[in-house]
């Protein structure tokens, strides 16, 4: 694998999907969450680094519609799970299956969707995300973020609108891309949850109640463990316990 070098392939529709690629071993695909990217929620707190160090090969993209991933901003033109086909695509882009897969809040979301359509992975680790995601019919979440980038797009003064725009020029991402994802931030059904043969690991910080409860995820998912971070949905993982959690659970398949 190539040291930190960003890439950009083309996905199974075409659109350029941005990835970048650390460390040698076992391949690990890492999902960052909505509004981030690979720097923001990986490379720069060290994440990517010490999961690398720890004898894989991390690969993370820039999902689509985020960072130098640049999409449609018309949610009509994303086929359904459009993210989650993209990392079906990467993964065939470099002729390799994942040994683990984790994400973060929407990434998590999104890990959950590819293991959905491709069953592909020995190791899946889920952070931030609770029960809510087992609820297909539970769409608080999104139409808050919908609400807020509307707000943020139409210049209002508000503190939800202000963190976008502030995301947005953090990440090198659009409000608009941003929006068009939403169409991909899919909840995945209990009875689709249960059919899951994968060893799973549910992290969530002890103030992260912002997707449901982690441990009832966890119950959903045959067999999967579930480990509390401190913190809450934005800062559980600066938690150095966060990534020791990764690396101690894709160890223990290995």
């Amino acid at each position: 694998m190539s040291q930190l070098q960003p890439r950009t392939f083309a996905s199974f529709d075409g659109t350029p999907i941005s990835y970048q690629t650390l460390g040698d071993g076992p391949p690990v695909l890492l999902l960052h969450g909505f509004t981030g990217n690979a720097e923001i929620n990986w490379l720069g707190p060290g994440i990517a680094q010490k999961i690398a160090a720890a004898g894989y090969a991390v690969i993370a993209p820039d999902l689509r519609g985020h960072g130098a991933s640049p999409a449609s901003t018309n949610a009509a033109d994303w086929p359904r799970d459009a993210i989650a086909r993209d990392q079906i695509a990467l993964m065939k882009h470099l002729g390799q299956q994942p040994y683990g897969v984790v994400g973060y809040s929407m990434g998590a979301l999104s890990a959950l969707r590819y293991h959905l359509l491709s069953r592909a992975g020995a190791r899946l680790i889920l952070g931030g995300i609770g029960d809510a995601a087992a609820d297909e019919t539970d769409t608080k979440r999104n139409d808050a973020f919908r609400a807020a980038l509307d707000a943020a797009i139409a210049g209002a003064d508000t503190p939800e609108a202000a963190s976008m725009r502030a995301r947005a020029a953090a990440t090198g991402g659009t409000l608009e891309g941003y929006r068009a994802a939403l169409s991909a931030r899919l909840y995945t059904g209990r009875d689709l949850l249960e059919t899951f043969k994968i060893p799973a690991l549910v992290l969530t910080g002890d103030k992260d109640t912002d997707n449901g409860s982690g441990p009832n995820l966890a119950q959903i998912i045959p067999g999967a463990e579930h480990i509390t971070l401190k913190g809450n949905h934005i800062t559980a993982v600066g938690d150095p316990a966060f990534p020791e959690a990764i690396i101690a659970f894709l160890n223990a398949g290995r």
